[in-house]
C-alpha cells in the first residue's frame, strides 16, 4: 500500500512586505488565469478547438499555482489580514471575477462537448441506417437492424 505524499505547510508571512508581495503574486496569477480562460473561451465559441488546445498546458500550470497559493492564503489568512488587509479586499474582488470567467468557460466547454457528441451520434445513426437492409418484415413494417448488429464507427482526428 502506498503512503500519501505529505507536503510541508507553507511558511507564514514574515513581514508586511512579504504578505503584500504574496497577495500581489496571487492576484497576478488570477489575472493571467482569467485571461487564458477568456482566450480559450473565445476560441471554443468560434469553433476553433484545435487553436484552443495549446491553452490547456498554461491553464493547468496556472491552476496548480493558484491552488497552492490559495492553500497558503487559507492557512495564514489572519496574518495576511494584519499585514496587508487592503490587498485582501483586492484579492476577493479578483477571485469573484475569476469565478465568473471560470463559470462561462465551463459552460462553453460543456456546450462544445455536447455538440461534438451529438454530431458523432448523428453520423453513427446515419451510417447504421445505410447498412440496414431495405425491406419489409412480416408485419409490413421496415426492418431495422438489431442493436447487436451495429458496427463500430472509426473517427480520424487528424483531418
Amino acid at each position: 500500500m502506498q503512503q500519501p505524499v505529505t507536503r510541508p505547510a507553507p511558511p507564514p508571512f514574515g513581514s508586511a512586505a512579504e504578505a503584500a508581495a504574496f497577495a500581489e503574486g496571487l492576484r497576478a496569477t488570477m489575472v493571467e488565469l482569467r485571461a487564458v480562460l477568456a482566450d480559450e473561451t473565445a476560441l471554443v465559441r468560434a469553433a476553433k478547438i484545435k487553436a484552443a488546445q495549446p491553452f490547456e498546458a498554461r491553464k493547468n500550470e496556472l491552476s496548480h499555482r493558484y491552488l497552492a497559493d490559495l492553500t497558503r492564503l487559507k492557512l495564514h489568512s489572519a496574518a495576511l489580514r494584519n499585514h496587508a488587509g487592503d490587498a485582501l479586499a483586492r484579492l476577493e474582488a479578483e477571485h469573484a471575477a475569476l469565478q465568473d470567467a471560470l463559470q462561462v468557460n465551463l459552460a462553453v466547454l460543456a456546450t462544445a462537448h455536447a455538440v461534438a457528441e451529438g454530431i458523432i451520434r448523428h453520423v453513427s445513426q446515419a451510417v447504421q441506417a445505410r447498412r440496414a437492409p431495405p425491406g419489409y418484415g412480416a408485419n409490413g413494417r421496415a426492418t431495422a437492424p438489431g442493436p447487436r448488429t451495429a458496427a463500430p464507427v472509426a473517427v480520424v482526428r487528424s483531418l
